[in-house]
């Protein structure tokens, strides 16, 4: 493998030259409390983050400070988090939405001195804290008591910018003084889906990385403008809104509140998703579909379902059909068979539907990049043929976090991409050994990203880093073309009373295409077969009714029996499942996996074990 060696000596040196080069470029463009658009220049930026480097460094901020950050997505976390690592402090981000308990965890173990909260009512769940800190700064400077250590963001910038009396370099001075790539800059505590979260020591290397490296997996060009929805203390949009601010890009801060206004009205060039945002947009297209008169909605589907029969026979034909082991490309043909009129009927649907989905959003989007979890195969296909250039990553935390990516010239629908440079992927045994091509096992990542370590927890650290490798916990297979494709979670593999092993993740996957149901998760351990958690999609299960005239007293009935039907047309030997993967028991949920519940982590991945527990009885009742 080869060396790497950064280009800069950190993040904040990145971000200088950039700063230095761009100087009156836009960098970020954002709502104020006023809900007004407001946009800052590169030079507007590194001067903000200047002063409040200053302010920081009278307040006794030094190297190795451990600092909280409880907020989500604002320009004011990426002016104070770069403030922070100039300084050579180590910053712990945590969304807003996480639990109290989880909250004072990490204020306790990270032994944090300072902690910067969004809002007031973030302020008054950890003022508990206040008497061992040494202050408290408020983001959106709704709270301001000097004498109680408080501090508005605004004020906080005022009394930096009037204290550096003229100083342009002193945020470049004192980052040379500080850093060096072996730097920690962050300690990120996971919202995993299983146990406690852990903290993920990251060095300034090890996040500088990516930052250098998937630039070039993207073709990014200096001024391309990303719109931005993901929470921005997690790693992957905060590596993304380093990579756009040191190579000259512009970001655009949205939320889920206005995310259909923005990428309408801003036009972004590159969009930065998870795999639920194209769900729902797909969901939506296609109950915007199921409202049209019975002649409308079945010429839609038509000309839909032959487009993208279409589209499949086209990768077909240009060998981009990922293969595994001694699997022939000819064994696909069957499912990228040329479609009825295929070419007529994907124009057609261009101009019918596709071309309303292109026009929301912004009509110039030359790319979205998706990652934190599986695309089901369904909406990449829908995408593509949309003309919706879909590129996926895969990594997490710990891996800083990419650690494979598909390209434009090899984009293998359905895989993750091949390792990015400087990074090997080794697929084992649960024993060690390593996997021969073609079968399945624990990815092991190798590579300048890896993290440092687990905070406090050195055991943990050594039980999954190895000889340089590290667990990453994913299962998964090398494809014939190189390429890793994904089968879930090692710890998420589901163990039947046969002993037969069930990877959730594709059964869950193929069940998302019924427009009946919302979200699923699969059950089963120890029993002798498979069983769902089930969501319904409630507008489309309310038209269903309706349109069948089910009266109240049979309803449930009804819709137990469609959910029945609906698995079994989608999971079953024809699909390409084993029998003892077919759902045989069902339990319909009234309530949604929320990241407020605490049923999903802010990446959107169902926390199994919360609901494992949360459900314990209605799972027990469905096998009784």
């Amino acid at each position: 493998m080869k060396e790497y060696t950064p280009k800069y000596n950190s993040i904040p040196h990145g971000f200088f030259k950039a700063c230095e080069d761009y100087q009156y470029n836009p960098l970020f463009r954002y709502r104020d409390k006023n809900l007004e658009k407001q946009t800052l220049t590169y030079k507007q930026t590194y001067n903000k983050v200047n002063a409040l480097a200053k302010a920081f460094a009278m307040k006794g901020i030094k190297k190795g400070t451990h600092v909280a950050i409880f907020s989500e997505n604002r320009v004011e976390w990426f002016l104070s988090d770069m403030a922070l690592l100039s300084l050579g402090a180590i910053d712990v981000p945590r969304g807003t939405d996480s639990t109290d308990s989880d909250l004072k965890y990490i204020i306790e173990h990270s032994e944090v001195s300072i902690i910067i909260v969004e809002t007031e009512s973030m302020f008054n769940r950890i003022k508990y804290s206040i008497n061992r800190l040494e202050f408290v700064l408020v983001l959106d400077s709704s709270v301001h008591n000097e004498e109680d250590k408080v501090y508005s963001f605004d004020k906080f910038l005022e009394m930096g910018e009037l204290a550096l009396a003229g100083d342009e370099k002193f945020v470049i001075n004192m980052a040379d003084k500080a850093l060096n790539p072996e730097s920690v800059a962050t300690i990120i505590y996971t919202s995993g889906t299983t146990g406690c979260p852990k903290g993920v020591v990251l060095t300034h290397r090890n996040i500088l990385h990516n930052i250098e490296v998937i630039p070039g997996v993207i073709d990014l060009e200096a001024g391309e403008k990303f719109l931005t929805v993901l929470p921005i203390w997690h790693i992957y949009e905060r590596s993304v809104s380093y990579i756009v601010a040191i190579f000259g890009g512009f970001t655009v801060f949205t939320t889920k509140r206005d995310l259909k206004i923005d990428l309408a009205e801003e036009k972004p060039d590159i969009f930065v998703s998870v795999p639920a945002i194209w769900v729902n947009i797909y969901k939506s297209v296609m109950k915007s579909i199921s409202q049209k008169s019975f002649i409308a909605r079945t010429l839609a589907m038509f000309f839909i379902n032959n487009s993208i029969k279409y589209i499949r026979n086209k990768r077909y034909k240009n060998d981009q059909i990922y293969l595994l082991g001694d699997d022939v490309k000819e064994n696909h043909y069957n499912d990228h068979k040329p479609a009825f009129m295929g070419a007529f009927c994907h124009k057609m649907a261009k101009k019918l539907v596709y071309q309303k989905l292109i026009d929301l959003t912004g009509g110039r989007m030359r790319l979205t990049v998706s990652g934190g979890g599986a695309l089901p195969m369904h909406i990449e296909d829908f995408l593509e043929a949309c003309g919706i250039n879909l590129i996926v990553g895969w990594g997490i935390t710990e891996t800083s976090p990419i650690v494979t990516g598909r390209s434009y010239t090899n984009n293998y629908r359905g895989t993750c991409g091949k390792p990015i440079e400087y990074v090997e992927i080794e697929v084992r045994h649960a024993n060690g050994e390593k996997c021969e091509d073609g079968e399945m096992g624990i990815c092991w990542a190798k590579g300048p990203n890896i993290f440092k370590e687990y905070y406090k927890d050195k055991e943990l650290t050594n039980k999954v880093k190895i000889d340089d490798y590290f667990d990453t916990g994913d299962l998964g297979v090398y494809t014939k073309q190189g390429e890793i494709v994904l089968t879930g979670r090692a710890k998420e593999t589901i163990v039947l009373l046969t002993g037969e092993n069930v990877e959730p993740q594709p059964i869950e996957n193929k069940a998302l295409e019924s427009n009946y149901i919302n979200q699923i998760m699969l059950v089963g351990q120890d029993k002798p077969n498979i069983g769902a958690l089930i969501i319904l999609d409630k507008d489309n299960i309310n038209q269903y009714i309706e349109k069948h005239k089910i009266n109240y007293d049979n309803k449930m009935k009804e819709i137990r029996n469609l959910i029945k039907s609906e698995i079994s047309h989608l999971i079953n030997a024809k699909t390409g499942f084993k029998s003892y993967e077919f759902i045989s028991k069902i339990k319909i949920l009234s309530h949604e996996f929320s990241v407020e519940n605490q049923m999903l982590t802010q990446s959107l991945k169902i926390k199994r074990n919360e609901i494992l527990a949360k459900y314990k009885n209605e799972i027990s009742e469905m096998y009784n």
